[in-house]
């Protein structure tokens, strides 16, 4: 009788354990929370300036999923966060600014990535940006740093869905909405004259 009490307790002690493992990995561990940093960075207000401000101006589609991209992580010593960001690797349809090998096997920053960390998933965005979506097409504007990589400039008004396939790129301030009507009307022949 003894025996059968031991068995049933460290049944029902091993059953919590593996219930609030379960709990944590899939509740807590696998959780994604949002985290919003603002950041300096040089705005382009209307069409004419951003268009000008790229280095590079492409139409282009994501080919793999945010989540299997590769993460950019620079952390200080003490475990902060200094910086992140995505590679975002892209199928390139059309240059409209730039030189043209540079689009080829494009891999851009995204002011945006995940981590891991013992509470859950943090999805670490400056400025408000959304990721770009695999298989959506985009008008992207890009500026080369030092290192001869592109980034994606203006933020969250820098990219602009084409297919109507992300409806997380609208979000974002007026100036974005504006933009992009100033490039509909200015730059239609060249951004608007494909078949999407």
């Amino acid at each position: 009788m003894l025996l059968k009490n031991k068995s049933i307790i460290i049944s029902l002690i091993l059953a919590l354990i593996i219930g609030g493992a379960t709990y944590y990995y899939f509740a807590i561990y696998n959780s994604v929370r949002d985290v919003f940093v603002a950041s300096t960075y040089k705005g382009f207000p209307t069409a004419p300036s951003l268009f000008s401000g790229a280095d590079l101006v492409v139409i282009g589609t994501p080919i793999k999923d945010f989540k299997d991209r590769k993460l950019h992580l620079w952390k200080l010593p003490n475990g902060g966060i200094m910086d992140i960001a995505t590679y975002t690797e892209l199928k390139v349809e059309k240059v409209l600014k730039g030189p043209k090998e540079d689009a080829v096997d494009l891999t851009v920053f995204e002011p945006i990535g995940v981590y891991q960390t013992f509470e859950g998933k943090r999805r670490m965005a400056y400025e408000g940006y959304t990721e770009m979506k695999k298989d959506s097409k985009y008008l992207i504007f890009l500026g080369k740093n030092a290192y001869g990589q592109y980034s994606v400039i203006n933020m969250q008004a820098g990219k602009f869905n084409l297919d109507g396939t992300d409806p997380d790129d609208t979000k974002g301030s007026s100036i974005k909405s504006g933009i992009f009507a100033d490039l509909k009307s200015k730059y239609s022949q060249e951004i608007f004259t494909q078949s999407f």
